[in-house]
Order: structure tokens, then C-alpha cells, then sequence
């Protein structure tokens, strides 16, 4: 083992995954019918084995250890209706159970953004439906749906105390171009991105007089916690795209705006600030908050900071005769793994695309632990039909093994560092890089990414070379 400990940002990407209690003498088998699997389904190694699993008080020569075993895949001009199974963690919900016809959810999406707003609670992501009955069988008033909203807790203060240079005001703003960048990551990563932009922005000539942020719900089943966020800049001639800058057309829409003079840390308060506003004056807020940086924290004080916020909306008619089985309630859904298809699109695929999924579970003889849902990656009226973003969705037994799947990964910051003797020893060099976590002030996220260099062993004494890694981030 070597003490050296090195931090990548580095994207896996997809795997091909498999769980399977064994002993380290069996890995070989595994990942021959790994390899034989990808290439029947007509995917494309991309990087080398690795496998996971939980080395505390383990025995690693037992012949019963829980292995996850996953190696690098891509698939050519992949189907975008493809069967994903993914994790979610654990996460706090606001829950309620509307019964009644499917066209009066979007008031059920209002009722529990306003119980957030009340409770000091925040909404992660958009709308996840849950259908508890079939329209087949029951009458539409008669129909259960269970309506989630993944929530965090906020408590901001002193809002009224927070200066706004502007009212709070509903206006158009034009059509136009705009230079971005998405990125996955986490906030430390937001200063160097925009100073990307600029970069970008000054080679050719654009002048940057406002330069835009906003945080995005995170990508389903994301492992790593980070942010989702986009940094754009307005350009008015023809440039073409690069690998990192995205040209996209924002069309005319409706903002609520002000504009605030104080520092960054304040910038939630403003957020907070305008909901509340929107709701007084009945109106929808249909995507999360746009700041404009009007000037650079290189250039003034934090005190002299001008941002606009922007957030926006729509006009809102809530229909508060909702018919709701029990309360509405503030829960924990523990984490669980999901099969889900992405479309984006009209709702008219919706009846196809669940029967693909339903045929996938029975032909694969894998077990569901609940009803089907609906959950969108965009407010629905944000934008046209033919644009909603959206998956249908089903949770799965997490103790089926056996069952090659295909997971996503974005994104993340990973310690590593090298295990280079037996097997056996491998759990010192587990225990030596989560300390070196702690004492360095991260926190790890997932289990140990274990990488063979040089050759896989046949059992916990042979000499390996292994690249050791932790997905972290930064306290």
C-alpha cells in the first residue's frame, strides 16, 4: 500500500452492474458473463473491471461476500426509450394522496408547494406521481394518486429585512440566444465554470454584461449529491458550439423579477421572497430561480453585489376543492432502486412506453415493490408538449441479485490511492483512505470503487495492484 492520496473529478458514465454473493476465486466467471452480456446487447466496453462492497468487519476469505461488479459500457445511437435501473438515496418527501381525475393534479402540485412554503420546507424537484389505481377499473373520481414533492429544509431570515433595490414585478422577457454551460458537480465548482464562459465570451468578441445561473433539480437516481446548474451568457450573431458551450434559443416567457444589491449569501432570501409574492398574487412559478450577475464580486465588495433575480411563472388557477385521502404529510422515503424510461415528448406514448417497462420486469423475472409513477424533469407548463421531460418509473425489490443492469453515474470527486500486496490486506487500505477522508474534511458517499491495474485475483492472497477509490465531497 502506498500512502499517497490523490483527487480526480472524473465521470464514469454508465455500467453494466451486477450483485452476486461469492468468494474473490469466483470473480473471474462473473465478469466473463459480464463481458458476454454487453457484447449480446450490443454495448461497448469503456474502461476497466471494478467491483464493490462493504469491507467492514468482512472476512474476505469467505465464500459469501456481496459483490458489485460493474465495468465502463456505452451503447451506439442508443434508443432514448432504453430501460435504466438506478438508486435512489434516501430523501424527504412532502406526501399527499389526491383522489379525483388526473386533469386536477396541477392544483395537488400548488396545495403542496404551499404546505412547503408554510413548513419551511423547499422543493428539490419537480412533481412524482404515484397511481395507487387503474382508470381501467375505478371511475375517475374515484382515482388514487399519490403526489411527492422531494423537499429540504429552509429556514431563511429576516426576509422582510432584505434589501431589494426593485420591486417585486411580473415582465416579459424577449427571445433571445444564449452561450451556456450544464454542469455536475458541487458549488465549489461555480466560480471556475463561469470564469470558463467569460473566457469563452471574450475570444469572441461578446461583450458580458450579465451573466446568468441556475441550479437544476439533480438527474434521476444521481448517486453523488452535487449540483445540476447551467451558466449562460446572451450572444446576438451566429457562433458555433464547442464541446463544453451549448448555443441554445430561449423563447419569450414571463419572469418575476427584482433586483437585489448585498451579498451572494443572501440570494436565497430573495428566492424565498418572490414564492411568496406569487403566491399572494396568484400566480405559478413553473422553473427554479435565474440569477443575473450584473457585476463581479473581482471588481466591488460583497455589499455592492448586483444581482437580478428572476423566476419564471405563469398565471395560476388553484383549485382548492381537492379531495385528499388522510393529510398531507412531511415523510422519508428510504432508498430503493427504480426501472425507469425517459421520453421527452407529448403524454400520447405514455400507455406504450408502460408496457415496455412491464414487459421488461416480467421477461427478466424481477420483483416490484410498488405501483408505477410518473415523475417530470420539467415543470409541465414550462414549456410546449413536444419538450415535457419526463420517466415513467417503477420501484424494485433491492435484494434481487443476479440481475445485469445498466446504471448511470455523473459526475464526482473521488479520492484515490494504490493497493499494491494480497487480498487480505485490503480492508487496511480501505480503513487508511476513509480516515484520510475525515481528517481532510470530506465525507464519503458510496461505497469503495475497486479497480484492477495489473490482473484479477483468484483468491485473498495473491499480490494485486488495485486503484482504490472513494467518491467524497467536500464539508
Amino acid at each position: 500500500m502506498t500512502n499517497e492520496v490523490i483527487i480526480e473529478d472524473v465521470n464514469i458514465g454508465s455500467v453494466a452492474n451486477v450483485k452476486h454473493k461469492c468468494s474473490f476465486k469466483e470473480l473471474n466467471s462473473i465478469y466473463e458473463r459480464l463481458e458476454n452480456w454487453i457484447g449480446k446487447n450490443n454495448f461497448i466496453s469503456e474502461g476497466t473491471y471494478h467491483f464493490r462492497f462493504d469491507s467492514e468487519n468482512k472476512d474476505v476469505s469467505s465464500d459469501n461476500i456481496l459483490f458489485e461488479l460493474a465495468i465502463p459500457v456505452k451503447k451506439p445511437n442508443q434508443d432514448e426509450n432504453s430501460i435504466k435501473i438506478v438508486q435512489i438515496p434516501d430523501q424527504d418527501v412532502i406526501s399527499g394522496v389526491y383522489k379525483g381525475p388526473y386533469f386536477n393534479l396541477p392544483s395537488v402540485y400548488g396545495i403542496l408547494e404551499d404546505y412547503a412554503r408554510k413548513n419551511d420546507l423547499a422543493p428539490m424537484e419537480y412533481a412524482k406521481e404515484i397511481y395507487l389505481n387503474d382508470p381501467l377499473d375505478v371511475n375517475s373520481n374515484d382515482l388514487l394518486t399519490e403526489v411527492q414533492l422531494t423537499v429540504f429544509e429552509f429556514h431563511p431570515e429576516n426576509i422582510q429585512q432584505v434589501p431589494l433595490l426593485s420591486k417585486i414585478k411580473r415582465k416579459t422577457v424577449p427571445k433571445q440566444k444564449m452561450a451556456t454551460i450544464y454542469h455536475h458537480g458541487f458549488l465549489e465548482d461555480v466560480y471556475k465554470v463561469r470564469l470558463d464562459l467569460i473566457k469563452w465570451a471574450e475570444k469572441h468578441d461578446i461583450e458580458v454584461d450579465g451573466l446568468y445561473f441556475q441550479q437544476y433539480p439533480e438527474p434521476v437516481g444521481t448517486p453523488y449529491r452535487g449540483m445540476v446548474f447551467k451558466v449562460g451568457v446572451p450572444i446576438y450573431n451566429d457562433l458555433k458550439e464547442d464541446d463544453e458551450i451549448k448555443i441554445v434559443e430561449v423563447p419569450e416567457h414571463e419572469v418575476l423579477s427584482t433586483i437585489f444589491k448585498g451579498p451572494y449569501v443572501s440570494l436565497p432570501n430573495v428566492h424565498r421572497m418572490i414564492v411568496d409574492y406569487a403566491f399572494e398574487n396568484d400566480l405559478e412559478l413553473i422553473d427554479f430561480p435565474e440569477e443575473i450577475y450584473l457585476n463581479s464580486i473581482f471588481d466591488v465588495g460583497c455589499d455592492e453585489l448586483l444581482t437580478e433575480v428572476r423566476i419564471p411563472t405563469t398565471d395560476y388557477n388553484l383549485n382548492k376543492n381537492i379531495q385528499f385521502e388522510g393529510e398531507i404529510e412531511k415523510k422519508t422515503v428510504e432508498r430503493h432502486e427504480i426501472a425507469s424510461i425517459g421520453q421527452v415528448g407529448s403524454f400520447e406514448k405514455i400507455s406504450q412506453i408502460k408496457e415496455d417497462l412491464f414487459n421488461w420486469i416480467e421477461k427478466n423475472n424481477i420483483k416490484t415493490t410498488g405501483p408505477h409513477y410518473l415523475k417530470f424533469h420539467n415543470h409541465p407548463c414550462s414549456l410546449s408538449p413536444e419538450n415535457i421531460s419526463y420517466e415513467i418509473g417503477v420501484p424494485l425489490d433491492s435484494t434481487v441479485e443476479d440481475v445485469i443492469k445498466v446504471i448511470d453515474y455523473t459526475r464526482h470527486k473521488i479520492l484515490v490511492t494504490k493497493h499494491n500486496g494480497p487480498i487480505s490486506t485490503l480492508k487496511d487500505t480501505h480503513d487508511f483512505i476513509k480516515n484520510y477522508s475525515k481528517e481532510n474534511g470530506f465525507v464519503h458517499l458510496d461505497l469503495l470503487i475497486n479497480t484492477f491495474v495489473d490482473k484479477i485475483p483468484e483468491n485473498h492472497e495473491d499480490d494485486v495492484l488495485i486503484t482504490v477509490g472513494l467518491p467524497v465531497k467536500k464539508i
